[in-house]
């Protein structure tokens, strides 16, 4: 019986020394996890510090004084006939060059540069190429959103400046916008493709839904996967002004975007989504809009006095106020030069699709013509790199610079 005393007397003191350690055990771990969550709250707070002084001060600096539609600048474009003949044959030759390109190549080693983007540039955002490879054309690399902006827009001046003359003309930057532009759109639809994998992961069924494009944006800006699942969408309180202001477009730009189905998105919508300016759907649509404003008797063609005859009374269009404001013998002269190629005195839906593809020269050298025309100050017809810094703003939100963000702003 003493001896089961005992034994019994040992478990128990067994049992309190477990339980004894146990307790200093879990009080330690204790100890160790709040100090880590005091440590991540502390860096949370320095971040959040961090982003909404440089959201703010990146606020106040990219208001524009002045907003370039797509379709002014048309009088300054007629102005150059020659330019646009060689605007064309410079973009044959660019065609050319990309068509002897393997796109596989490319493909794969856009792969390795597949990173989220985690800045956010107020002014630009960044372009690049899929690849590095020697045969693309050039392109403004945009490092950083403190980077100078004398040093962006001389980079973009040396090299519109082909004769190296120290000024450019309306020629050469109509080349240089053009070359931009056709780089720009051939690189979303040779991208569309990677990215529509990237998002389409919850589940991956060839269909993107809001919820997972809205992750991926998130995702894109700096996010990652916990504060995600906490980020509350209604008020978007983690991004900055600029992003709210990105995110609230998109949403509205689904609706149009999502054809088949209000909820969800095919590969070749999600193009239209993202890069509308890329997507012949979209100009397809424009062509339609074109017709159904001035076809006057219903054959799907446009005549001559079909498109120079215009009502006033009715100017609620962009392109309509753009032709209104032309003369008579401005717009009878664009559509015998520039929308009727065969001549025939009629203009079919082919036509008008080359006439709004933002890929011809045509597009190029109106916003050529309309960068001379607000920034040429002693209109001498040619461009200093003063003049270029003169109107920083005007510039940095062009074609010329910011390709990307322009067709966004302006699709």
């Amino acid at each position: 019986m003493t001896f089961v005393n005992k034994l019994s007397k040992s478990f128990r003191w067994l049992r309190c020394s477990t339980l004894c350690a146990i307790l200093f055990y879990m009080f330690f771990i204790g100890l160790i996890l709040h100090s880590t969550s005091q440590k991540l709250q502390q860096q949370l707070k320095e971040q959040g510090t961090s982003s909404s002084s440089s959201s703010s001060s990146s606020s106040s600096s990219t208001q524009a004084d002045t907003k370039m539609a797509p379709n002014v600048g048309h009088n300054g474009a007629q102005r150059w006939p020659n330019t646009l003949q060689e605007l064309e044959k410079q973009q044959q030759k660019h065609e050319q060059k990309l068509r002897l390109q393997p796109v596989a190549s490319n493909l794969d080693s856009g792969n390795k540069n597949n990173q989220p983007q985690h800045q956010y540039h107020p002014h630009l955002q960044k372009v690049q190429n899929a690849s590095k490879s020697p045969n693309q054309p050039e392109t403004v690399i945009l490092a950083a959103s403190n980077v100078n902006e004398k040093q962006i827009l001389a980079k973009a001046f040396k090299r519109a400046d082909r004769s190296r003359d120290g000024i450019v003309s309306i020629q050469e930057l109509g080349q240089y916008i053009n070359r931009r532009i056709v780089e720009h759109i051939d690189e979303a639809i040779m991208n569309n493709a990677r990215e529509f994998r990237r998002v389409d992961i919850g589940p991956a069924d060839g269909l993107i839904t809001w919820d997972e494009y809205h992750r991926f944006f998130l995702r894109e800006h700096g996010m990652t996967e916990a504060d995600i699942d906490e980020h509350s969408e209604i008020r978007h309180t983690a991004l900055n002004r600029r992003a709210r202001e990105d995110m609230m477009r998109d949403k509205a730009r689904w609706s149009e975007a999502a054809r088949t189905d209000l909820f969800t998105l095919t590969i070749d919508e999600y193009l239209s989504f993202r890069h509308p300016e890329s997507s012949v759907s979209n100009l397809l649509e424009l062509v339609d809009d074109l017709l159904r404003q001035f076809d006057q008797d219903g054959d799907d063609q446009l005549t001559l006095e079909e498109f120079s005859d215009l009502n006033v009374d009715d100017d609620d269009d962009l392109m309509r106020k753009s032709l209104i404001s032309k003369t008579l013998v401005e717009r009878r002269e664009e559509f015998k030069r520039i929308i009727d190629k065969n001549h025939d005195g009629k203009a079919d839906r082919g036509e008008l699709l080359n006439y709004v593809n933002p890929k011809t020269p045509r597009y190029a050298l109106q916003e050529a013509a309309t960068l001379f025309s607000l920034c040429d100050e002693n209109k001498d017809e040619l461009l200093t790199l003063k003049e270029m810094t003169d109107h920083a703003e005007i510039f940095l939100q062009s074609k010329m610079i910011d390709t990307a963000n322009s067709f966004h702003t302006e699709f």
